[in-house]
């Protein structure tokens, strides 16, 4: 029987039957890919936890800590104004509109209770739980950045001092007054839920205990 396939008259290639050349290889097969429910990310980092997991506390408990100490002290201040208020040392001289008598008033009892403030602040975060009573009464407590051990009591003065000045200049220069409610407010979008007396002293509030 004579082949299908016969070479052409002029010495080319051989022909096929039908005319038709040879078959086209076949396309590679597709790369594979791993299936997307297969794969397995880690969790995005919580921007408000410390390195070591533990939360920085948010600007709403810290001002519920903030709150109950000033309560605290609101009291000491008014025992003391009343016996002092008529005192003539540090004279503070109140606004008084058009036929109004202006009254005088010593800055005493403000200077005193500022100074029993520092003290307070100090010692208690400065000591082995870094709490103040407001602090306690909300669970959390200031510690250094970083290895959020705890303050020591220079620290814990200088943290003090600044946060005291800037509230005592507030009615007295308004410029400092906006710094210091810039410092209060400074926590609402700070990464570590900072004041601005915690950035410069190189401290943080974190919780203490876990919310309720």
């Amino acid at each position: 029987m004579a082949d299908d396939v016969s070479g052409g008259s002029d010495g080319g290639p051989p022909s096929f039957p039908g005319g038709g050349g040879p078959a086209p290889p076949a396309p590679p097969a597709p790369p594979s890919y791993p299936d997307a429910s297969s794969i397995s990310f880690p969790p995005p980092p919580t921007s408000f936890d410390t390195p070591t997991g533990v939360p920085y506390a948010s600007w709403g408990i810290r001002l519920g800590g903030y709150l109950i100490d000033i309560v605290i002290f609101a009291v000491v201040l008014i025992v003391l104004y009343i016996p002092l208020r008529h005192a003539h040392t540090l004279v503070l001289h109140t606004m008084a509109r058009r036929g109004q008598r202006r009254h005088n008033i010593s800055g005493v009892p403000f200077l005193i209770t500022a100074v029993l403030y520092m003290a307070y602040s100090t010692f208690l975060c400065g000591g082995r739980k870094g709490q103040t009573i407001g602090m306690m009464a909300v669970g959390v407590r200031a510690v250094r950045d970083g290895t959020l051990s705890g303050l020591g009591y220079g620290r814990a003065f200088g943290r003090a001092l600044l946060e005291q000045l800037l509230r005592l200049v507030t009615g007295v220069i308004f410029i400092v007054g906006i710094i210091w409610l810039l410092d209060m407010l400074f926590p609402l979008w700070d990464k570590k839920r900072q004041t601005l007396h915690d950035k410069a002293t190189g401290t943080v509030v974190i919780r203490s205990r876990a919310a309720g």
